[in-house]
């Protein structure tokens, strides 16, 4: 793609400054004194250089130096200039001293009848060019965009009268030895030999420690280390609050704190000493929703261990965030054991989850579950090997650039001839155009010099031209004036571009994060222990605030990490590379909220008769997924805990009632112990006994309520249990779901 855009270039080249350091000069290849006609800079460390040769004699020497041979062998044309037709060439090789020291000397040789008036080009290496922008801003949206390349003659050779252009592409560039000699050694065969050939090596498909191992074992957790989440059957239980002392035994001064009780109350009496103590009807604990795991005898890990645990897993997240590696969790159970692949998963899961949530792209992690009898239950952590990738494919924040999207070509070529002096640098015009574009807004909290609290002042604008615009700085000016500076992306032709120049802290951003789980689908479920494929869901909700004045445009820019999916977001957005960008408009001192949200999926064990799985399938049951005749049983499920939320409500409002009842049966009491004195308080005293009368009853009658309140609660969790324990999952036997193995070791990969 050829363009010759540039109209104008500085009339003087930019000439190294006395007392600077100067760049390193570099010898050239020299044509029998042919001049150069055109020089085209490109970005990847090459240039193309086009000669006019007149030949005489057929014959053309050419000095190159040593370290620019094989490029010039290998990219050189010989052309007639009128016909375009290739002319071929010899190059005798010399032994003697012009094939010595840093320059071979190259005669080459034309066929005979050659034409004489020939074009050379060819290809050698050349210091990159380097692009610089500028924009100003004006009003209508529109902008002027100029854009300029720097191009640095450090060959050691005048380019004279050179047409100068510039270019990038995704041209890959190399050196390729092409002057040496090749001996090629063969083997000599004889009959009647007799080899034994060995079979490879084998190898790992995520690489182990022995055996040729193509990863690296980093850590390994053991069973107690690992966290359980809230709703895992295996989780700790909740810190439960000390049990509330029944007010009635408070009051009467009982002993059994432990047990949650109701008592009668009694009539009136002289004082509290002289009280005698009704006789109580015990009633049984109340239960709570979540029953505990049955037959779940194994000890519980040890907080410490817990927590070193999670120290480990929190090191892990920050080494993968960091180097974005694979890594590969194995979980390990006793063969001998029932459900030991499961069980095995699951404690791989569990790890995993625990990184996603600390950030860890899901695409980055694998798991795998090995049931081997006799093993340890525990988790090993493996990183695996990667190729090293060269270092020019590597990227200013140390990741590999070969997953970056293209941007297409560019060719700037200057129409007029120039003059550039060896040791001096020149800027080619390469754009300078008015184009769409204004000022607006760039919330960036992603990149590694963006800001979570404010927002950046920014230019919009489009490429007018049709090619590439490089990545590089940029200076706005606006009103006549310096107004911020900038850097650029790669801008493809005809894109969009917001380019960030200052922070005037005018839009504010308030953040919230939240992370939420949903049942996407159930996967086996035995006797009230459900696993399931969860969306774990991060919510991010961005509150702007405008302090200006006038209307203004903010994007906003949001990566969507692999192994994420985007389930919320505003509607109307563009890509940029792998971000996403929306818009929003605020007008003069508003407000607005917006909520992105993403989901993962991942695979949960769960206690069905906990609150986080109930709650969870409160949620699934609503979904297109389930059976009818699974909707019915789940219903039935969560109508039992329904009923034991309200039973469980009467009892805390019954006890509520029952307090305030013995508050006002304390007053009373020390107004009668404090008539007791009067002698005219008699007809007081009187009406005092029949209130203290009256509640007391109550009380009594509440009393009575609760016990046949917590019956019926303790009924229904009978019936609750065994609704668990019937519970079946006929539409989850079609095959295997996600992360469960359909093979002993067969790797889960989400």
């Amino acid at each position: 793609m050829r363009k010759a855009i540039a109209s104008t270039l500085f009339t003087a080249a930019v000439a190294t400054a006395a007392g600077c350091t100067h760049p390193p000069m570099k010898t050239f290849v020299k044509v029998d004194d042919v001049a150069l006609g055109r020089v085209v800079v490109y970005r990847n460390g090459v240039a193309y250089y086009e000669r006019n040769a007149v030949v005489t004699g057929g014959k053309l020497q050419v000095k190159v130096p040593r370290d620019r041979v094989d490029d010039f062998l290998k990219s050189l044309t010989v052309m007639d200039r009128k016909t375009k037709q290739a002319v071929p060439v010899s190059f005798p090789r010399q032994g003697g001293e012009e094939d010595q020291g840093d320059t071979v000397t190259m005669s080459l040789e034309l066929p005979p009848n050659a034409p004489s008036d020939l074009v050379l080009t060819y290809v050698t290496e050349a210091p990159a060019w380097k692009p610089s922008y500028r924009i100003v801003v004006g009003d209508n949206h529109q902008v002027m965009l100029e854009g300029w390349a720097i191009v640095d003659n450090t060959s050691g050779e005048d380019w004279k009268n050179v047409l100068v252009g510039v270019g990038s592409s995704s041209a890959l560039s190399f050196r390729f030895d092409l002057w040496s000699v090749r001996q090629v050694q063969r083997e000599t065969l004889h009959t009647n030999e007799s080899f034994a050939v060995a079979p490879p090596t084998s190898v790992s498909p995520y690489g182990t420690v022995t055996g040729g191992a193509a990863g690296t074992e980093i850590a390994q957790l053991d069973d107690d280390e690992i966290r359980r989440p809230a709703g895992h059957p295996d989780a700790p239980p909740p810190p439960q609050a000390a049990p509330s002392v029944d007010a009635e035994e408070a009051y009467y001064g009982g002993d059994d704190a432990d047990a949650l009780e109701s008592t009668g109350g009694g009539g009136g009496g002289a004082g509290r000493g002289a009280r005698s103590r009704p006789s109580k009807a015990k009633a049984p604990r109340v239960a709570t929703a979540t029953a505990p795991r049955p037959a779940d005898t194994r000890p519980r890990a040890p907080q410490t261990r817990v927590s070193q645990g999670d120290q480990k897993v929190h090191a892990l997240a920050e080494q993968l965030n960091r180097n974005g590696a694979t890594l590969v969790i194995e979980g390990y159970a006793d063969g001998n054991l029932a459900n030991a692949e499961q069980r095995a998963l699951d404690r791989a899961n569990l790890v995993r989850n625990q990184l996603i949530d600390q950030g860890v792209a899901p695409a980055q992690v694998k798991v795998i579950a090995k049931a081997v009898p006799g093993d340890r239950d525990r988790v090993r952590l493996i990183q695996e090997a990667a190729p090293t990738p060269e270092k020019d494919q590597i990227g200013a924040n140390g990741q590999p650039t070969t997953d970056e999207a293209p941007v297409g070509e560019s060719h700037f070529a200057n129409e007029r001839p120039m003059t550039v002096g060896k040791g001096t640098s020149v800027m080619v015009s390469m754009v300078r155009a008015n184009t769409d574009g204004e000022v607006v807004y760039l919330y960036d909290a992603e990149s590694e010099r963006g800001n979570k609290r404010f927002a950046f002042k920014a230019v919009r604008l489009k490429n007018p031209t049709d090619s590439s615009l490089e990545s590089g700085p940029v200076t706005v000016y606006g009103n006549e004036r310096f107004i911020g500076e900038g850097l650029t992306e790669p801008i493809p032709p005809g894109a969009q571009v917001v380019v960030p120049f200052a922070l005037d802290r005018q839009i504010i951003v308030d953040k919230d994060e939240a992370q939420d789980n949903e049942v996407a689908r159930l996967v086996t479920l035995e006797r009230g222990i459900l696993t399931a494929e969860v969306q774990h869901i991060r919510r991010e909700k961005l509150t702007f605030s405008s302090r200006l004045t006038t209307p203004t445009t903010v994007y906003i820019r949001h990566t969507t990490s692999k192994g994420w999916k985007m389930i919320e977001g505003p509607k109307v957005y563009e890509r940029i590379g792998d971000a996403s960008l929306f818009a929003i408009k605020l007008g003069p001192n508003e407000s607005k909220t917006v909520e992105i949200a993403e989901a993962t999926p991942m695979t949960r064990t769960l206690d069905l008769s906990s609150d986080v799985a109930l709650d969870m399938l409160k949620v699934f049951v609503q979904s297109p997924e389930p059976t009818e005749q699974l909707k019915k049983d789940l219903n039935e499920v969560l109508g039992i805990h329904r009923e034991m939320i309200d039973l469980k409500t009467q009892i805390d409002s019954l006890h509520t009632r029952m307090g305030d009842y013995r508050e006002r049966m304390d007053e009373l009491h020390a107004q009668i112990v404090t008539l007791t004195a009067v002698k005219t308080g008699g007809e007081l005293m009187a009406h005092l006994k029949l209130k203290m009368k009256e509640i007391s009853e109550k009380v009594q009658k509440a009393t009575i309520q609760v016990v046949d309140t917590e019956e019926k609660l303790m009924l229904a969790r009978v019936r609750f249990q065994d609704a668990l324990a019937e519970l079946h999952l006929p539409d989850a036997t079609g095959g295997p779901g996600p992360n469960t193995p359909s093979a002993p070791g067969a790797a889960a990969v989400k």
